[in-house]
């Protein structure tokens, strides 16, 4: 599933690339799942009512901004009769009659795929690691032909999820829209999703980012902790590369103290309860699992206990110290590189978490040590035994 990282990476691509364009052409799929709205119409009719209303919406509108937040992330489109407008660059957009906002949320396997535009992503479950690993240990004996063959079936593996495709539309998509710049160059968007577990909603006014995190499903996102307490306002408002949206939009990071009385009040596995979107928006399986090793802790113990049986006060906050910096830590410097595997440190699990499935295969570190799996929550965890061991045993 997409991350806070690579949700910022998509978002960061379409602020580097749409902002002033003007929407020319919609296509639109009539399905319940990737639209929520078609769900509570009545029948076909009214279903196909709702469509022309959003293709209405969008036509000769002008993408004014983009905004992320966890795992959701938005587009503002303005009514322009056609022409492109000059856009509001300053923090707050103020709201106009017409227009609205595009939410969208990418489920298990969605994405937005650019034409033309190259995107760094690589999808590490499916096979992506071999081709990052492979670029790390390659050994200069390999023959010419070896490679030329093992790189192309690597490829393969990554177009099917994640990579660019010479074929347009890409294969399951579901959204697309023509997008034309003032250079007279047209834009092609794709939202493709191949579990179709994505989503996406219309709001027909173009709300502030502050008024859509109090809409439903923003409203019960907790705080993106890839995110600084107080805005940070862009150099010469111009992006480049890194965090395109470094705005809480109302909803700061929890401070150390508070967060502390958070996790001491919660009787559950820390890993699990990292990934409630409620507490801690945008973490998911990858990053839960990058934060606990970072902090060097166990993902199945439930601190809340552990830490209760430690009499010293200096310890028991030294390792939610520890949880909390590596928290931000891995939000910030995952959205900073755009989920770009090959910028992430050397010392990253990341890198070495994903060949669970793979006969006579044992994930070490560089450091040597070994890599293991264990389910919580339902969901499977990856940690460093050696390295996160449990609170008691630790302490001792």
């Amino acid at each position: 599933m997409p991350e806070v990282a690579e949700v910022a990476h998509v978002c960061a691509q379409l602020k580097r690339n749409v902002l002033g364009t003007v929407v020319t052409n919609i296509k639109l799929q009539n399905d319940k799942l990737l639209f929520p709205a078609l769900k509570t119409c009545a029948n076909d009719t009214a279903a196909k009512n709702e469509l022309e209303r959003i293709n209405r919406s969008l036509s000769m509108s002008t993408i004014d901004s983009v905004g992320r937040h966890g795992k959701y992330f938005w587009i503002r489109y303005l009514k322009s009769a056609g022409s492109h407008i000059k856009r509001e660059r300053s923090k707050r957009i103020k709201t106009s009659p017409e227009g609205g906002v595009l939410l969208m949320h990418f489920g298990m396997t969605g994405m937005v795929k650019l034409k033309g535009i190259e995107s760094h992503l690589v999808f590490m479950e499916n096979g992506g690691d071999k081709i990052i690993l492979k670029k790390k240990t390659k050994a200069e004996t390999v023959t010419a032909k070896a490679e030329s063959a093992s790189t192309k079936n690597d490829e393969d593996e990554e177009d099917e999820e994640g990579g660019d495709s010479e074929f347009w539309p890409p294969k399951y998509t579901k959204f697309e829209m023509t997008l034309s710049n003032d250079k007279g160059e047209d834009i092609l968007f794709a939202f493709k999703d191949p579990r179709r577990l994505g989503r996406i909603r219309v709001f027909y006014e173009p709300l502030t980012d502050e008024q859509l995190l109090q809409q439903a499903p923003l409203v019960d996102q907790g705080p993106d902790y890839s995110k600084p307490s107080t805005y940070v306002q862009l150099k010469d408002n111009i992006f480049i590369l890194g965090d395109p949206d470094p705005d809480n939009h109302g909803r700061p990071m929890l401070s150390f103290e508070q967060f502390k009385q958070l996790i001491m009040k919660k009787k559950k596995a820390i890993k699990a309860l990292l990934l409630d979107q409620g507490l801690f928006a945008g973490v998911g399986n990858w990053v839960g699992d990058e934060i606990c090793y970072q902090a060097k802790i166990h993902p199945n113990e439930v601190l809340s206990t552990a830490l209760t049986k430690i009499g010293d006060d200096l310890i028991r906050d030294g390792i939610l110290k520890r949880l909390y910096d590596s928290l931000i830590y891995v939000c910030n410097e995952s959205v900073r590189v755009e989920g770009e595997v090959e910028r992430f440190a050397e010392d990253w699990l990341m890198l070495y978490r994903w060949g669970k499935r793979r006969k006579n295969v044992v994930q070490k570190t560089p450091q040597g040590y070994r890599v293991d799996y264990i389910t919580i929550g339902g969901r499977t965890s990856c940690y460093v035994p050696e390295l996160q061991k449990p609170i008691t045993k630790n302490t001792k």
